[in-house]
């Protein structure tokens, strides 16, 4: 058959996300398609989120998020394309954020894992988040244990401590 292929899955406990290697001879349309289902499915896994820059509107990845917070009347989407403002309630987008990534941190705020450089917690019964960016923010008091509950499940899972 000119359009077979083998399809072999390894399970490997350090492997936190999965990966997808191709091995083949040569890239044919086939190969190409391949790839192009794989990343479709990728990014349809979650929802992207609705935000606004003035008036356009704007669809973001998940992925490219790195916190939403609220501001004086605003919910705010920090992400790699820049700040933008969400006409939904925190909850609305908790809603909707994977559970796995995205952790709350305050009442007010909520932050993607998967963006997280690293933890300050330097200082006495706080938390001091940065992010990938060079940006940081801070864990609230009541918070601060769910996070090292979080850090801690990441560690056991064979995470870094800083992840």
């Amino acid at each position: 058959m000119k359009d077979s292929m083998k399809v072999r899955i390894e399970l490997d406990p350090s492997c936190r996300t999965p990966e997808v290697v191709i091995r083949t001879d040569q890239k044919t349309p086939l190969v190409d398609k391949l790839v192009s289902a794989i990343e479709r499915i990728a990014k349809s896994d979650t929802p992207r989120i609705a935000v606004f820059d003035g008036s356009a509107a704007l669809l973001l990845d998940q992925r490219d998020i790195f916190r939403v917070y609220t501001a004086p009347r605003k919910l705010m989407v920090c992400s790699g394309k820049g700040t933008f403002e969400a006409r939904c309630s925190l909850q609305e987008i908790e809603r909707a954020l994977d559970e796995e990534s995205f952790v709350r941190i305050s009442r007010f705020e909520i932050i993607n894992m998967e963006k997280v450089a690293g933890f300050d917690v330097s200082v006495s019964g706080t938390i001091k988040v940065a992010f990938d960016d060079g940006s940081s923010t801070w864990v609230a008091r009541r918070y601060v244990r769910m996070i090292e509950q979080r850090l801690e499940h990441l560690y056991a899972k064979g995470g870094r401590a800083d992840e």
